[in-house]
């Protein structure tokens, strides 16, 4: 597909600060009410952080790769592409990811019957109280469910109706799962699909783990999109290129322009200055409100807030093209592995034990269609800091001493995850690597934070950011606002936005395309 590079207007009705999937799910649902709209990208290539990258016959994501609400009506991102005719293909992943340490795996089968029976199979001395974790987790799904579909909380329905979500909606994943299990290596086998979130157990808000649960556990499951995500970027922009609007690449937004204390554009660091009555950013918050807007335009407690605001952790990746043979190691679409489950890796992690951090992580297998016959597409994401006590050796333009250091982990972690994918290292043709700056540097994500904020009690649902801001005209939408990180999440924040900016500018000045 080819991507626009100039923009073509001097005003817009709208402009979005960002083309991944929030901002183009934004820019999507306005177009298909006949509303202008500008993307504006800092990259050369549209998705924020879900975006693909091909290096010699390989093609890999880089980021998310699995996606949900997207197979059966009701989901946003369905109803979305049913809404303006486009379809992709997709393939259901059974099972919806793998758990592996050691010789003990554990099958997340689609099927939650199907699942509760893996867990009581591996953990058979724990069987009542798997059926009271699995119970208390449906329970409060029906609370998180009715919370979500409510304009307005009805606090003696959450009483009376939905108590265990009251008990556990401010409390850790830590505290949930104490209250259920004492043996640590059950916990570490159910809580391992929070590993998206960064954070130990005792950081990590229960409701953001329930939520992921509820996904991956019940509905439709996980699909992979045929292709990768990148076609269902190119379908939105595609759609927005035709119907009004431009999604314009290799530009990046200097300021958001304001006047009297309203959003009223944007200057490109060209010094392009584009009108619109209303601007969307999805950057973080660092750069939307530190560096594209002036500090005073906010308050003093506001930008404090900001300021203090914990960010999700980063990854080291280690993207691999191997050797096929037979399929060894590559059943599975997504494999958490973990060495041990005794004792949580964060605080090994973040001082900096190479071991640690290159002997636990996610293996992702891409499709078929994203290799050459009989070789495959891998991707191996292992928790990493972002801070590191020499820069990651960086001096200045030197980066010798950094791709040095990126190989010494990426050897760790071939030999680390041999015992995954057997003779990984004899069967690698081809190896790229990325760190927590190449995710800075790409995405323009704070600290390279795969999650934008972390999802700690203090930043999950309601309490994680509006989508209005303290800028008249100026909305925000992506993981760094309600309701969070991940593709359906964010695209549930696009429609959001989307549909504030109609009701509160567009309502009756325009008619559906």
């Amino acid at each position: 597909m080819k991507y626009q590079k100039e923009i073509n207007q001097d005003q817009y009705d709208v402009i979005i600060i960002g083309s991944g999937i929030a901002g183009l799910v934004t820019a999507v649902n306005l177009a298909s009410e006949g509303i202008s709209v500008l993307v504006l990208e800092q990259h050369c290539i549209p998705g924020g952080a879900t975006t693909m990258f091909f290096r010699k016959g390989f093609t890999f994501e880089a980021g998310g790769h699995r996606v949900s609400g997207i197979r059966n009506p009701g989901g946003v991102l369905h109803d979305l592409l049913e809404k303006i005719g486009k379809k992709v293909e997709l393939q259901p992943v059974n099972p919806a990811y793998v758990v592996k340490s050691g010789d003990k795996i554990l099958k997340a089968d689609p099927d939650l019957e199907k699942y509760k029976q893996n867990v009581r199979e591996l953990f058979p001395h724990e069987k009542e109280n798997i059926d009271r974790y699995f119970a208390a987790m449906l329970k409060i799904i029906e609370g998180i469910n009715y919370v979500a579909g409510q304009k307005v909380i009805n606090p003696l329905v959450i009483l009376s109706e939905h108590r265990l979500f009251a008990k556990y909606s401010k409390k850790s994943t830590r505290e949930f799962m104490d209250d259920y299990f004492k043996d640590e290596e059950i916990i570490a086998f159910l809580t391992m699909l929070s590993a998206y979130t960064t954070l130990p157990l005792e950081e990590q808000s229960f409701v953001s783990y329930a939520n992921m649960w509820a996904v991956h556990h019940l509905g439709e499951g996980m699909s992979l999109i045929k292709g990768g995500t990148k076609t269902l970027v190119n379908a939105l922009v595609n759609y927005i290129d035709t119907h009004g609007g431009q999604v314009v690449l290799s530009k990046t937004v200097d300021k958001i322009l304001v006047e009297n204390k309203k959003a009223i554009g944007i200057k490109t660091t060209s010094g392009k200055e584009i009108k619109a009555q209303v601007v969307v950013s999805t950057a973080s918050n660092e750069q939307t409100y530190l560096r594209l807007l002036d500090e005073s335009l906010s308050s003093k407690k506001f930008i404090q807030r900001i300021k203090s605001q914990k960010q999700s952790g980063s990854l080291f990746q280690l993207f691999l093209g191997i050797r096929e043979e037979n399929g060894q190691g590559l059943e599975n679409v997504t494999t958490f592995v973990m060495n041990g489950h005794t004792e949580a890796p964060h605080s090994k992690i973040y001082d900096w034990d190479l071991e640690t951090i290159t002997s636990n992580g996610v293996i992702t297998v891409e499709g078929k269609e994203n290799s050459p016959d009989g070789y495959r597409s891998v991707n191996i994401s292992c928790l990493i800091p972002y801070h590191h006590p020499e820069y990651w050796f960086v001096t200045g333009k030197d980066k010798s001493e950094y791709c040095r250091f990126k190989d010494t982990i990426a050897e760790m972690i071939i030999e680390n995850m041999s015992q995954y994918i057997p003779n990984l290292q004899k069967r690698i043709v081809f190896q790229n690597t990325a760190t927590p700056l190449t995710i800075e540097r790409y995405t323009l994500a704070t600290e390279g934070g795969l999650q934008g904020l972390a999802h700690n009690i203090k930043q999950s649902g309601k309490t994680r950011g509006n989508i209005n801001t303290p800028i008249k005209n100026l909305y925000q939408a992506g993981q760094y606002t309600f309701p969070g990180a991940g593709i359906i999440t964010v695209s549930i924040s696009g429609t959001l936005c989307a549909e504030m900016i109609m009701n509160e500018h567009f309502l009756h000045q325009k008619t559906k395309c």
